[in-house]
């Protein structure tokens, strides 16, 4: 079996590759007794944001993996061990009501002290605009003029909170019990940002489907009924602002499969159009 060198001298067993891991090699391992699991640094990753962020969370009362070690790769690529948790990916309805309640626990944590970068409303908003300047030739007049009315829509709300940036299908562990929290994982893109993202992106990651339920519009209720349940300003957030936020999310996908097309079948033209389905079907 394969081992890394951390840091400390400590020597990591490498195992069997973890699913997802698009932007990093992710491993399963062993250090000493301990399972663990190793990500080293590839394209886009940033395991060094990950390990502030996992750090400051835990002191924080959030339940994520724990930081058990970091090091370099003989080639100079960043390594960074966590604990392996429990848990399985939610693939139900149920599972994505628990994952939507776990999501919206983040809305509640303190972040005035916090390593996160902010990115405040209208920083938001103009970077928006630029990404669907970028796509827009990819997209038909009334999808683009839909995605410009949803960034106008949510430009009036200022309200910023600690964002996790790719909540879905593989960044959650279901524990299939409504008294115990998941666990979120991959924190590498976490900011503090306008509220509502994180909820629109997750709604939009359940109509992908990327886990091929076949029943992504009964994941998509239910994860924002779960993050209703436990957020009051989500729970009176309008149709049309929700909508709003899964445009938003459906940009982000659009333009970032468009820059860097890691997957083959994962292209801007299934997202656009998932994203043409969800608005013609809500108006």
């Amino acid at each position: 079996m394969d081992t890394l060198a951390l840091d400390d001298g400590r020597l990591v067993e490498l195992g069997d590759r973890t699913p997802g891991g698009s932007k990093n090699e992710t491993r399963f391992g062993r250090l000493g007794e301990q399972p663990v699991v190793v990500k080293i640094q590839r394209s886009h990753g940033r395991v060094q944001e990950e390990r502030q962020a996992l750090e400051y969370l835990i002191s924080a009362g959030v339940r994520v993996p724990r930081v058990v070690g970091s090091g370099m790769t003989s080639s100079g690529e960043p390594i960074l061990v966590i604990s392996r948790e429990g848990g399985s990916f939610a693939r139900t309805p149920a599972g994505w009501r628990r994952f939507g309640r776990d999501l919206a626990a983040l809305e509640s944590v303190d972040v005035s002290d916090s390593p996160f970068r902010c990115v405040p409303m209208r920083e938001f908003v103009d970077d928006h605009r630029e990404r669907l300047a970028i796509v827009r030739a990819l997209l038909d007049a009334e999808l683009a003029d839909a995605i410009a009315d949803a960034l106008r829509r949510v430009e009036g709300e200022e309200r910023l909170a600690l964002t996790h940036g790719d909540p879905g299908t593989g960044n959650y562990l279901d524990t299939g019990d409504d008294a115990h929290p998941g666990v979120l994982l991959d924190w590498e893109t976490a900011s503090v940002s306008p509220f509502g993202l994180d909820l629109g992106r997750a709604a939009f990651i359940g109509l992908l489907d990327l886990g091929r339920s076949g029943t992504p519009e009964d994941l998509a209720a239910a994860v924002i009924h779960g993050y209703r349940e436990r957020s009051v300003p989500a729970a009176g957030m309008s149709t049309d602002l929700l909508n709003s936020w899964v445009a938003v999310a459906g940009l982000q996908f659009i333009h970032g499969r468009h820059l860097h097309p890691l997957v083959t079948e994962r292209t801007p033209q299934v997202a656009a159009s998932v994203l043409r389905a969800r608005l013609s079907a809500t108006g």
